[in-house]
């Protein structure tokens, strides 16, 4: 494990940095003086000195929704909504007390951390806004923990949430409901901003120090069990992103720095009391959903880039990542799957790319399939029953979602099986069917 110590220490000001990414104008955002700042998301470089002036009251978080920016007030109690030219918009300021980050959830609501009671807000929780600003209520973060700072949405279902008061980072689904930790408490002491730098990696800005026990700084954890993978001891951080170039920022009440994690070394971009990292794409693209499924598919020779099986469904191919970042030289759905290739999906709306998911094929020469003659399923989709009829006994099904996880196995031994899939999820599922010697794989939708 790493412990390395930052260079410098800063003169207080009053910043904010924020992270914006676009795919024509990739930038970071600093508020000092009540200026909002663009940088170079590679190198951190100062590109335009004052975006946005903004009110006091400790501006914490910043976040695009659609193609708005919305900025916490941490003691003013507001949300303010800019436009994309950084023109006021209005501002959300009831039902709100100590508010910290926030974060799109699902692609379709914004979740806010609210900490107090006054002016009606609802204390320990976690407050809902839809894209318009309607209030959609909230749900409380106690018993399980207390003083919510910052959420991330892992794009699997789950939000993440860090806390100052149980110094935990949670794990919860889309519709609130706890699900357990990915940091237990007492590991560290105080957790601000959080952010997924790669799968299976949470950054983690840990502002304060257990006495005897771990100390405060940057910290690597892993997604899968909460393990310590990296730490640095830089100071009471605040903030935390990952830059383009590998080196990781952070922020602190002295300022921002940037932080080189193959050297340990630390060094400094500008000084003030700085708060959260965001992310914005400034042309009004907003990044889709990134394409899910399993990373490894085998196929028959034959197949095509048509029967990988993805979700969304409706995604765009590349056989480079280069390519596949750039869309450029998109493949046809009836090409031919290579062997050992590894194919790039994209989910492409309104001209916006999501980041490449890659899967990587085994194409073999022959295996035993189904006749179709003697075999059928529907309706596909299906909200609820699916069918599934062959002329030999169907001995075994196992139904799996595109993360590999299985949902249901049954051994029916009969020619027509009635599946109640009323209580998965909506989304694809893969079904694995065995009768007698004949075995295949189809792929369900339920809506």
């Amino acid at each position: 494990m790493k412990n390395f110590t930052s260079l410098k220490n800063i003169i207080p000001l009053f910043l904010i940095l924020i992270v914006v990414s676009v795919s024509a104008q990739e930038r970071i955002a600093v508020i000092q003086d009540s200026q909002v700042r663009l940088l170079d998301t590679d190198n951190g470089d100062i590109i335009d000195p004052s975006f946005i002036s903004l009110d006091s009251g400790t501006p914490k978080a910043l976040i695009q929704v659609a193609d708005e920016i919305w900025i916490s007030y941490q003691l003013a109690d507001k949300v303010e909504r800019y436009d994309l030219d950084g023109n006021l918009l209005g501002s959300i300021d009831t039902g709100l007390d100590n508010i910290r980050g926030l974060s799109v959830v699902n692609g379709t609501e914004v979740w806010l951390c609210n900490s107090g009671t006054n002016n009606g807000a609802p204390g320990e929780a976690i407050v809902r806004f839809d894209f318009s600003g309607n209030n959609l209520g909230f749900f409380l973060t106690t018993p399980q923990s207390d003083s919510p700072f910052d959420i991330i949405d892992n794009g699997n279902g789950e939000v993440y949430i860090s806390y100052s008061g149980t110094s935990n980072i949670e794990r919860r689904d889309y519709n609130g409901v706890f699900l357990g930790n990915i940091v237990e408490q007492g590991v560290v002491n105080f957790i601000q901003q959080i952010e997924i730098e790669e799968p299976g990696v949470v950054l983690a800005s840990v502002f304060s120090i257990i006495s005897g026990g771990n100390q405060n700084g940057l910290y690597r954890f892993s997604e899968m069990d909460g393990s310590i993978i990296d730490y640095w001891s830089l100071g009471n951080l605040r903030g935390v992103a990952k830059l383009g170039n590998g080196n990781i920022l952070w922020s602190s009440g002295a300022g921002i720095s940037k932080l080189n994690p193959d050297t340990g070394v630390s060094v400094s971009i500008n000084s003030g009391s700085t708060q959260y990292f965001g992310r914005l794409n400034l042309d009004g693209c907003v990044t889709p959903a990134t394409p899910t499924g399993d990373s490894m598919q085998s196929f028959v020779q034959g197949a095509t880039l048509a029967d990988i099986v993805v979700d969304p469904t409706d995604v765009t191919w590349f056989a480079t990542e280069a390519d596949a970042m750039n869309n450029t030289n998109p493949l046809p759905l009836d090409t031919l799957l290579e062997n050992g290739q590894t194919y790039y999906a994209v989910n492409i709306i309104d001209g916006c790319l999501s980041d490449p998911f890659a899967v990587t094929v085994t194409v073999t020469l022959s295996t035993t399939e189904f006749n179709d003659d003697n075999f059928s399923y529907y309706p596909n989709p299906t909200p609820d029953i699916l069918t599934l009829k062959h002329s030999a006994i169907i001995s075994d099904i196992s139904i799996n979602n595109l993360l590999g996880q299985n949902m249901l196995h049954l051994r029916p031994k009969s020619t027509e099986v009635v599946l109640d899939m009323s209580s998965l999820p909506q989304g694809v599922y893969l079904i694995n069917l065995r009768a007698t010697d004949d075995k295949t794989t189809i792929k369900v939708i339920k809506n």
